[in-house]
């Protein structure tokens, strides 16, 4: 998770934050958001056919949820070598 903090703060983020939160990413977010407000949600999933969130449909039910700026990634399958 620190690596990938860094690499937003390197990317200009002004601050970060990472939390290890529920297995229920809904309620991981809401947990977050209850205790301290943001601006943007950015979900990290899966490459699709991997990906549980994306079949669940997830950005669009955060979306729905939430009254914040939603940005999915959506990381690139690799090959194993």
């Amino acid at each position: 998770m620190a690596a990938a903090l860094t690499r937003f703060v390197d990317a200009g983020a002004d601050t970060v934050e990472g939390v290890v939160g529920d297995a229920n990413p809904v309620r991981a977010i809401d947990d977050v958001l209850i205790e301290n407000p943001h601006d943007e949600i950015i979900l990290s999933t899966l490459p699709p056919g991997v990906s549980r969130w994306l079949r669940l449909d997830l950005p669009r039910r955060v979306e729905q949820r939430f009254a914040l700026p939603i940005t999915t990634v959506v990381s690139e399958r690799q090959l194993a070598t």
